[in-house]
C-alpha cells in the first residue's frame, strides 16, 4: 500500500474512532497548521496584577507527627535537587530545567506550544515525564515544609524553582502550555504554594504567581473547543475545575459570575456522564478513577455542592468495595500515578484518597486515617468521616461489572465491564491474590507514548487473564488510545456452594464474529484455591487463547505444575493445555509487568491454547487436586453441578435446581 493510501485510509480510520469530534478536532488540527492558534495565543495580553490571592483555607498539618515526618524526608530530597517521578529517582540540578525531557534527550523547544510535536515518532521523548514534574506537587511538598517550620532550605530551594519556572514559562510559551489539563492542575497547586508558604515568597515572586494563575484562566478558556472536541473525559472535568480553583484565589472582576456557571455547568454536565450509580466510572480505570475522585475531593473544598459529595462518596464507596483498604487490588486499565492532591506517601496507594474523600463527604477525618495517609492531613480537618463500606467478599457486582471474592488466604476478581476510554481489553480477566501476593495479575500499562508494540502489548488480552478467541483480540486498538470497536458486559448474581462462592460474568466482545459468539466465565474461589472456567457460545472447533500473566516473583516448574512464591511455599496448577511459558521477550513481545507508568520487568507468562470442545478450566491451588471440575459441559463443585445456559437476551446459571440469572440492562446479549 503507497504512503498516500496510508495515510487516507488512517484518516478515516481516525474519523471513525473519534465519532462525533472528528469535525471539530480536524477544525482544531487546521487551526494549528493555518495560523488560528497564532491569533488566539500568539499574542497573549499583559496579566492584569494580582497583589493578593484568596485562600482556600487548607489544614496545616502540624498536629500530625507521621505528616511532619513524611513531608521532613522528602524534602530532605527536593533540596539536594531530587524529585521522584513515577517511582524514579531524577536529578534536577541547582536550578530546575523544566524543559528537559528527562526520560530521553535534549530539551523541549521554548516555542510556541501549538509548534510542538508531542505526537509523531519524530517527537523528541516521552511528553509525560515532562509534564508529570510541571504539575508542581514536588512544589506544594516544599511549602508544607516552610508552613510547618518555616525550614530556610526548602524556603530557598521553593524560591529558586518558582522563580525558574516562571522564567522559563512565559504565558504560551513551551510544552506546559500544551494540555488544558496540565495547566489546571499546575494552578491548584501554584494556589497551595502561595497559602502555605505565604508572606515568605516574598512579594515579588507572589505576584508573578498571581500572573501566571491569571493567564492560566484565560488559556483553559480559549482552549475549551479541544477539550469539548476530544477529550470528554477526565479532562473536560480537569478544565471546569482549574476555572472554579482560579475564580475562588483571584481577585473578582465583572465576568467572575459569570465564569463561575459556565465552569459549574461544565464540570456538574461531565460529572454525570463521568461517574453511574454504582459509583463506577466511565474510563473503565482504577488510575483515573483516584484522578477524578481527587478532583470531587478539591471541588468540595473551593465549591461543594451536595450533588458533588454524593458523587464524591459513591465514587470513594466502590474503590472501598474494590478492596482498597483490605490490601493490594488490580490496576485495571491504564496506571499513570495520576494525580490532583499532593501526597508524600506511596503513589501506588489509593487508599488515602479514598480516606480523603470519605471525611470530605463526613465531616473531617479520623486522627488515625490523619496519620497513615497525607490525603487526610492536608486536606481534611480532625473530625468523623463516612465509614467505608466493606470489601466484597461474596462474589457480587461492586460496580462497573466488577465482581471480588474472598475465601480464606485467596482473594479473586472478576471483570466482565468495558469502556474504551482508558480500558484495557481485559473483558473476563481474573487478577488471583493470595494473602498479600499476587500469583496472576493485571501487568500494568508500560507506557502511553513510547514503542506501539509495548503499549499495545500491555493493553490488549494478550497480557491478561482473559479468553482470546479466533486469533482476533477482543478490542481492536488504534493508535495510543483509541480501540476500532467496543464490547459489552457484566456480571451475575453469585451463587454460595458449601465454602466456595461462584462469581460469574460474561461479554459480547465476539459477537461481530460469524456465527457470533459470547464468553462466559465462572470463577470459584474457595479456601483451597480458585478456579476458572470459560465457555464459548456457538458450534465447538474454533481457536482459543488465554495468557496466565504470573507476577514477578513467581517462579514456575519445567512442566508448569506448580508454582513457587519466596517465602510462601508452592503451589499447585490446573491447566487445560501445555503451557508455554514466555520472559521477558522482545520477539514476540511479552512477559512483562509494569508497577508503575514508564517502567517494565520481566515475569512469566503462560501461554495456553487450543480449540474449544467444552469448558476450558484453569486454577490455581493449595492442594494437589483443584476444588472444582468440569463434567461434560458442567461445572461441578463439591457435590454441587452447576450448569449455564445461554438465551437471546440473558444468560442463566443454575446449580440444585436454583438459577441465577442475569439480562444485560443495554439490549439483548
Amino acid at each position: 500500500m503507497s504512503r498516500a493510501r496510508r495515510a487516507v485510509r488512517l484518516m478515516f480510520v481516525d474519523a471513525h474512532s473519534l465519532g462525533g469530534g472528528a469535525v471539530p478536532r480536524a477544525a482544531y488540527e487546521f487551526s494549528k497548521r493555518a495560523g488560528g492558534h497564532q491569533l488566539l495565543f500568539g499574542s497573549p495580553p499583559a496579566s492584569r496584577r494580582v497583589a493578593e490571592l484568596n485562600t482556600i483555607g487548607l489544614p496545616v498539618a502540624d498536629d500530625v507527627q507521621d505528616a511532619v515526618m513524611r513531608v521532613a524526608a522528602e524534602t530532605q530530597g527536593l533540596v539536594e535537587g531530587v524529585a521522584s517521578l513515577f517511582g524514579r529517582r531524577v536529578s534536577l540540578g541547582e536550578r530546575t530545567d523544566w524543559h528537559a525531557a528527562i526520560e530521553g534527550f535534549g530539551r523541549w523547544p521554548p516555542s510556541a506550544w501549538w509548534q510542538i510535536d508531542i505526537r509523531s515518532d519524530a517527537r523528541i521523548a516521552d511528553v509525560k515525564w515532562t509534564w508529570e514534574l510541571g504539575r508542581l506537587r514536588h512544589l506544594v511538598v516544599l511549602a508544607r515544609a516552610v508552613a510547618l517550620t518555616a525550614d530556610q532550605a526548602a524556603l530557598a530551594r521553593l524560591r529558586v524553582d518558582v522563580h525558574s519556572w516562571c522564567e522559563q514559562n512565559p504565558p504560551e510559551s513551551g510544552i506546559h502550555w500544551y494540555s488544558n489539563l496540565e495547566v489546571a492542575l499546575r494552578a491548584f497547586a501554584l494556589v497551595q504554594v502561595v497559602e502555605l508558604a505565604g508572606e515568605l515568597l516574598g512579594s515579588e515572586l507572589r505576584e508573578r504567581i498571581g500572573d501566571q494563575l491569571v493567564h492560566s484562566a484565560r488559556h483553559i478558556l480559549t482552549d475549551l473547543p479541544y477539550t469539548a472536541s476530544s477529550m470528554r473525559n477526565n479532562h473536560w472535568l480537569g478544565d471546569s475545575l482549574g476555572l472554579l480553583v482560579l475564580d475562588r484565589v483571584l481577585p473578582v472582576d465583572r465576568l467572575a459570575g459569570t465564569r463561575v456557571r459556565f465552569a459549574r455547568w461544565l464540570f456538574d454536565h461531565q460529572l454525570r456522564r463521568q461517574l453511574r450509580t454504582d459509583g463506577s466510572m466511565i474510563e473503565d480505570s482504577i488510575s483515573y478513577h483516584r484522578f477524578v475522585l481527587e478532583m470531587l475531593v478539591v471541588r468540595m473544598l473551593v465549591d461543594p455542592t451536595d450533588q458533588v459529595r454524593d458523587a464524591l462518596v459513591r465514587a470513594a464507596q466502590f474503590l472501598s468495595r474494590l478492596g482498597v483498604f483490605d490490601g493490594p487490588v488490580p490496576q485495571y486499565g491504564d496506571w499513570d500515578e495520576g494525580r490532583v492532591l499532593a501526597s508524600s506517601g506511596d503513589p501506588l496507594d489509593v487508599a488515602g484518597s479514598v480516606a480523603a474523600a470519605l471525611s470530605l463527604g463526613g465531616n473531617g477525618a479520623s486522627q488515625d486515617w490523619r496519620t497513615t495517609y497525607d490525603e487526610c492531613a492536608w486536606y481534611a480537618r480532625p473530625g468523623t468521616p463516612i465509614a467505608s463500606e466493606p470489601p466484597e467478599a461474596d462474589g457480587h457486582d461492586i460496580g462497573g461489572g466488577i465482581a471480588r471474592s474472598r475465601r480464606g488466604l485467596w482473594t479473586s476478581w472478576l471483570k466482565a465491564g468495558s469502556e474504551p476510554s482508558h480500558g484495557h481489553a481485559d473483558l473476563c480477566s481474573t487478577p488471583v491474590l493470595h494473602g498479600n501476593r499476587w500469583v496472576v495479575g493485571d501487568p500494568g500499562t508500560g507506557t502511553y507514548n513510547g514503542p506501539l508494540v509495548q503499549r499495545n502489548g500491555l493493553r490488549t488480552t494478550a497480557a491478561h487473564s482473559a479468553l482470546q478467541l479466533g486469533g482476533e483480540d477482543q478490542l481492536v486498538p488504534h493508535r495510543a488510545f483509541r480501540w476500532l470497536n467496543s464490547a459489552l458486559g457484566c456480571v451475575g448474581p453469585p451463587l454460595v456452594v458449601g465454602d466456595a462462592v461462584v462469581s460469574w460474568g460474561f461479554h459480547t466482545a465476539y459477537r461481530r464474529f460469524d456465527p457470533s459468539r459470547r464468553v462466559a466465565r465462572l470463577v470459584v474461589t474457595e479456601p483451597r484455591g480458585v478456579v476458572c472456567v470459560d465457555y464459548v457460545e456457538g458450534p465447538p472447533g474454533l481457536a482459543w487463547e488465554l495468557t496466565l500473566p504470573l507476577a514477578p516473583d513467581v517462579e514456575v516448574d519445567a512442566d508448569a505444575s506448580t508454582l513457587l512464591l519466596p517465602g510462601s511455599g508452592t503451589l499447585h496448577l490446573t491447566l487445560p493445555a501445555r503451557a508455554v511459558p514466555l520472559r521477558g521477550s522482545h520477539e514476540p513481545w511479552g512477559g512483562w509487568w509494569s508497577r508503575t507508568y514508564g517502567s517494565i520487568e520481566p515475569t512469566t507468562w503462560l501461554l495456553l491454547a487450543g480449540r474449544v470442545d467444552g469448558p476450558v478450566l484453569w486454577g490455581v491451588h493449595q492442594s494437589a487436586e483443584a476444588p472444582a471440575r468440569t463434567e461434560g459441559g458442567d461445572l461441578v463443585v463439591g457435590g454441587t453441578t452447576l450448569h449455564l445456559t445461554w438465551a437471546a437476551d440473558h444468560v442463566a446459571l443454575t446449580a440444585r435446581g436454583e438459577s441465577r440469572t442475569t439480562v444485560f440492562a443495554r439490549g439483548k446479549m
